[in-house]
Formats: structure tokens, C-alpha cells, sequence
């Protein structure tokens, strides 16, 4: 979840899809697009991906008889993509977004209340946690596809055969610790710690209270941040309960649970799916531990917005009602999709899932979750927070000066 930084080149589409064609569009020299038609950037690609966002498509055509007109590049890229666009006012009328990047791009969005009122779109229906977090100084600037509060995952064989109870609903940080010792034996580990920002901060965020950032402003040094970051990261490096890091790898926290190396795991519903498919065992889903205030935890999610440089702001809020609609968000749940941000359509994600207790870890997470608030250059903290964390982890810095580096990097 990087954000990139904005470069004046032009982008190149990657894939636009309009109608059923999969070919180059024909925009005007602003990027948007002529007769009845909505461009729309996202991240994604290959076949899987555009045949779900086609029936999107073509479900926005039936109900709004507006086309879309899909611009779709790698992950990696998008953000930076959607800068270059921005810069150059040739942005897609709609622009799909992320919570965790909405500081950055806030400058070249529309503003979406008077919209919200204009039309009457039920705001209410979607959840909270993750629409705030569309937000930035009081004004929404996506409405919600996805929500994503931050859970635990473990191996439900591995607690079984160390004789564990199992995490549920009122579990503690000491429970959590004595599971982790319990479980960390024969050179697999009961946890596994990464100073990415959606696997770390929560657990943080329930120990000592602490966030990173407030009203737009990094804030890692505070002594709540201070207090769970130390003890994050000696999980690692005293505790020994979570594997060392060799380095900067997005994908490790991930890759050792499903790999049965660390039997706990945080992460968000974007991925449980994918890790119940991947994993060779029985996988359990358990609220973040409670700490001193109880069990606490952050969301995050995406949405689409609209760009200042759309010539038609409400074709393309029709069209995002149509995108966001219970039906369209349902469609998604069932292709496997993240969990859908309009609570009408969520029942269909869990029974997707199939894993005992995710429905009711997901309702108490959701019911408390803070926004994962970040700041505009949180693409260059979150990029910094890993490459100078592996070292706290590690032993060979400690934790506040790790912190005090970033945070002096995050103010210049």
C-alpha cells in the first residue's frame, strides 16, 4: 500500500476497457471522455481483473445508460500514474483511491458533499470507519468500495497441536504474549512482526493508544507511539516469539503465516480469501488483543472519487452510486473481492469466506475501528518505517531513534 510520487510524464493506458471492447480509447485533450461516457481509473490487470470490473461496467451502463471507460495499470504504479494525471489536469473523471493515500491527492479531488446532498446518496449506509477515512478536513472526497478492519489471523492446526485455546472476543496482549511463547517452538514462531504500516499499527494501537499521525501531521514520537513500537519490535528481538527480518519485503508477514512458520498473523479481509486458498491448514480469525482500553483496532479501504478536471462531476456520481450500489458491491463479495464497505452487502463476503467466527470478528472490529489516519507524504513514512524498523527488529538500532529518524525525515 505505497503511494508514489508525482511526475510530470504523461501516462501510458494500460488498459481501457469500454463496453466489451479491451483497446485504446479516444478521450479530449483533458482526459475525458466524449458522448455518454465516464473514464475511470484503477489499479489491477490481467483477465481475472478486467472480467470482474466489466460486469461493473456493465452494470453501470444498465442502471445509469452511462458507459465506463476503464483505465487500469499494476498496483505498483497506479498512484504514481494517477499524479502524473493529476499534475497535468488529465486525470479520469472517476479515480478509484485509497484511504491511506487520500492526504496526497486531496489537492486534484472534488469535494463530494454537495454531491452527497444534491442526490440524497445515503451516506449512513456505508461503513463508518473506513468513509472517515475517505475524508480530510472535514470534506469526503471518495465514497467507500471496500473496508478493511485489521484482525488476527491464525493456524488453527497449530494451536490445536500445542494445546492453546484459541484467540476470541475479549483476548488480551498477555493472552497474546503466552500464546506467542507457547507457540514458538522446533523453529517456528507464534507471531510474525513486520513494521509495515497495516501489520504493525494496530497492534500498537491497542498495546499504548498510540497513532501515527494527527489532523494531517506525523506524529511517531509521542511516548505512546515510543512505548509500542519498543514493544513491537522486541517481540522480535527480545521475546524471539516473531522471525528476524533479512531485509525489506512487503510480503513477509503474509508469506510466513501462510507458509506455517509464524502460527498469528494481523491483516485485513483484502487478503484473508487469498490466505484461506493459499494456506495448507485451517485458518481462524480473531479480534486484535486488548490492551489497557480494550480491544482496539484501524481500517482502512478504498474508494472512488472524482477529479477536478471532470467535465460531468454528476454523470460521474451517478455512475459511482451505480458502483458502490448494494447489487454491484454484493457482485463483488461473491467474486472474492475485498469486503464490501456498504454493511447491506457484506453478508455475501461472509458467506464467502467460510471461516468460523469472521462474521462476528468483523462486525465487533468494525463497530470500534479508528481510520488508519495518515499524511500526505505518507508514501515516503511508510516507505521509511519499513527500511529503518527491519533494523529495530533486528538489534542493530533501537527503537526511538528509528522512530526519530522518520519522524525528522516525515517534517522535512
Amino acid at each position: 500500500m505505497q503511494p508514489r510520487t508525482r511526475r510530470t510524464a504523461a501516462i501510458a493506458v494500460l488498459a481501457c476497457v469500454a463496453g466489451s471492447a479491451v483497446a485504446g480509447c479516444s478521450t479530449n485533450a483533458n482526459g475525458q471522455v466524449h458522448d455518454n461516457r465516464v473514464t475511470w481509473s484503477m489499479w489491477g490487470g490481467g483477465s481475472a481483473d478486467l472480467a470482474v470490473w466489466q460486469q461493473v461496467i456493465n452494470q453501470v451502463r444498465t442502471s445509469t445508460g452511462t458507459t465506463l471507460e476503464l483505465r487500469m495499470a499494476p498496483f505498483a504504479n497506479y498512484f504514481t500514474k494517477v499524479g502524473t494525471q493529476m499534475s497535468a489536469d488529465n486525470a479520469a473523471c472517476i479515480v478509484s483511491m485509497q484511504s491511506l493515500r487520500i492526504g496526497a491527492f486531496t489537492p486534484g479531488l472534488l469535494p463530494l458533499d454537495d454531491l452527497i446532498a444534491k442526490t440524497g446518496f445515503d451516506i449512513g449506509a456505508f461503513d463508518k470507519s473506513v468513509q472517515q477515512g475517505l475524508t480530510a478536513d472535514g470534506k469526503t472526497y471518495a465514497i467507500a468500495y471496500d473496508v478493511g478492519p485489521l484482525v488476527m489471523l491464525y493456524n488453527k492446526d497449530r494451536f490445536a497441536a500445542a494445546g492453546v485455546a484459541e484467540p476470541k472476543a475479549g483476548w488480551t496482549m498477555d493472552d497474546f504474549t503466552s500464546a506467542a511463547r507457547k507457540l514458538t517452538a522446533g523453529g517456528k514462531y507464534g507471531f510474525v512482526a513486520a513494521p509495515g504500516d497495516v501489520y504493525m499499527l494496530p497492534m500498537i494501537y491497542s498495546k499504548t493508544g498510540g497513532l501515527p499521525a494527527k489532523d494531517g501531521q506525523l506524529q511517531l514520537t509521542t511516548p505512546a507511539m515510543k512505548r509500542g513500537f519498543a514493544w513491537y519490535s522486541d517481540l522480535v528481538r527480545k521475546e524471539k516469539v516473531a522471525p528476524p527480518l533479512a531485509g525489506v519485503d512487503l510480503a513477509f508477514a503474509t508469506a510466513e503465516f501462510i507458509n506455517g512458520n509464524a502460527a498469528m498473523a494481523v491483516d485485513g479481509p483484502w487478503d484473508v480469501l487469498s490466505v484461506r486458498d493459499q494456506a495448507k491448514f485451517k485458518v481462524g480469525m480473531a479480534p486484535i488483543p486488548a490492551g489497557p482500553n480494550g480491544s482496539r483496532t484501524l481500517s482502512a479501504g478504498s474508494g472512488f472519487g472524482i477529479s477536478k478536471n471532470c467535465t460531468d462531476p454528476e454523470k460521474a456520481f451517478r455512475a459511482i452510486a451505480a458502483m458502490t450500489s448494494t447489487e454491484t458491491l454484493t457482485y463483488l463479495a461473491k467474486q472474492g473481492r475485498a469486503l464490501p464497505a456498504r454493511t447491506a452487502a457484506q453478508s455475501a463476503w461472509f458467506d464467502n469466506v467460510k471461516i468460523d467466527g469472521a462474521e462476528q470478528t468483523i462486525r465487533a472490529a468494525s463497530a470500534t475501528a479508528t481510520p488508519l489516519r495518515t499524511t500526505a507524504d505518507w508514501a515516503n513514512v511508510s516507505n521509511l518505517l519499513y527500511q529503518f524498523g527491519v533494523g529495530a527488529f533486528n538489534g542493530s538500532s533501537s527503537p526511538q531513534q528509528v522512530l526519530q529518524d522518520v519522524q525528522a525525515a516525515g517534517d522535512r
